[in-house]
């Protein structure tokens, strides 16, 4: 199937090559390989690769020069060797990841094809990879916009719903635990691999959301926002982690049985306020507003040390009770990260 990108590239390499054919000048087909190469996803990964497509053009295209002066005289294996080996160098010097290969076509292409015009072949190679470049880019804002920052945002849109989910899954076990019916099914346990997974996804994205953001991205609210949500997710993955590892066990005591009730019903208003964040995320295309709703923690939750100083608590089995304390500790860690997130959210938006 053609998917969103596929047709814009198609269209924009379409129109990129009908605009070069009609200006009469030689070696039309560079704007359309340009085109094609520095497609993406995302208006912030085409501008990295236009960047790095145009660096090793102009890289490439003065080695060529240098080196065929210099070095045409000496056997042709060993000048090519030398000049790409200097490509190669300087390559890495100015950081180029993708420009290498471009370079190299114009150093070998230019000595060996086009060395009896190399003046007016290179002004025009660079001329036909510009405009290729600048026709993507333009079409990455104009003909369906896919901005990096949009992509990142649904990134970690899409692991805090992954997230909520496996709160509500907890949740439903610990409801479970002091469920009298033997007949209702297990509660499914929550995919530590798949939300890790999903965590390292979102953090991937990050690089396509740098170049949008100007010379000092790190300043930059969109950056400090994806970086707050990063933290708190990173934080609320471990979170579900430990609190797997500290699963409950058999049916326990009634007032063990109400704690795990006041914990699942925390879980729940988490799980709640992780939607929240989802939906504030997907709902605008400028940077999003914390939740107009702060988490809230249940009744139950808050009467909890109530419940710990009853002396059936000491009923329990040791194993139990440093299960139960370590689930505690862990809930109380997931609300003060969601309480920070929120705190430290508003603040990127507040002027000064």
């Amino acid at each position: 199937m053609i998917n969103r990108n596929a047709l814009r590239t198609a269209v924009t390499a379409g129109l990129a090559n009908g605009f070069a054919s009609v200006t009469d000048l030689p070696d039309i087909q560079y704007v359309s390989i340009a085109v094609l190469a520095v497609s993406s996803g995302t208006y912030g990964a085409s501008i990295e690769l236009g960047r790095q497509r145009l660096l090793g053009t102009v890289l490439g295209s003065l080695l060529l020069l240098i080196g065929y002066t210099g070095l045409h005289e000496l056997p042709l294996g060993v000048g090519l060797a030398i000049t790409l080996g200097c490509l190669r160098l300087l390559g890495g010097l100015l950081g180029l990841k993708v420009g290498y290969k471009v370079g190299g076509m114009i150093v070998v292409m230019g000595w060996l094809v086009h060395e009896g015009d190399l003046a007016s072949w290179i002004p025009l190679r660079f001329f036909w990879t510009a405009l290729g470049v600048l026709l993507m880019v333009l079409s990455l804002r104009l003909f369906w916009p896919a901005r990096g920052s949009t992509a990142c945002l649904n990134g970690y849109a899409n692991l805090l719903h992954q997230l909520a989910g496996c709160f509500q899954q907890l949740a439903a076990r610990l409801v479970q635990q002091g469920d009298q019916t033997e007949s209702q099914p297990p509660a499914q346990s929550p995919d530590s691999r798949r939300l890790r997974a999903a965590l390292q996804s979102a953090r991937s994205l990050r690089s396509s959301l740098l170049p949008e953001l100007g010379n000092q991205p790190q300043r930059h609210p969109t950056y400090l926002l994806v970086s707050t949500l990063d933290a708190t997710a990173s934080r609320l993955v471990t979170l579900v982690i430990g609190m797997e590892r500290a699963a409950p066990t058999a049916r326990d005591p009634k007032l063990l049985a109400r704690l795990h009730r006041a914990e699942a019903e925390l879980l729940q208003q988490m799980a709640t306020q992780i939607l929240r964040w989802e939906q504030q995320l997907r709902s605008t295309q400028g940077l999003p507003v914390p939740p107009s709703e702060p988490l809230q923690a249940p009744q139950s939750w808050l009467n909890l040390d109530t419940e710990l100083l009853d002396p059936l608590a000491n009923a329990a089995s040791l194993d139990r009770l440093e299960r139960i304390a370590a689930r505690l500790l862990l809930c109380r860690q997931a609300e003060q990260a969601i309480r920070d997130g929120e705190a430290t959210w508003a603040r990127i938006l507040t002027p000064g």
